[in-house]
């Protein structure tokens, strides 16, 4: 991995962990979130933050 790839990686993870947080104190919505997260990826492009997110996704988390 690129040193820019992982800037990538890591400016990406750490956005969406606090738009996660704003979302559980009840800021976003989870459709709110899901656009924010939507932009996130096209900005960041990240490659295992990607997958990681879509494991979580599809892990059945209903959480709100």
């Amino acid at each position: 991995m690129s040193p820019k790839q992982f800037e990538s990686e890591l400016n990406y993870l750490t956005t969406r962990h606090i738009a996660e947080c704003f979302m559980r104190q009840g800021l976003f919505t989870k459709t709110e979130f899901k656009k924010i997260d939507d932009f996130l990826i096209r900005t960041f492009t990240p490659l295992i933050g990607k997958l990681l997110t879509l494991s979580l996704d599809k892990s059945g988390d209903k959480s709100e």
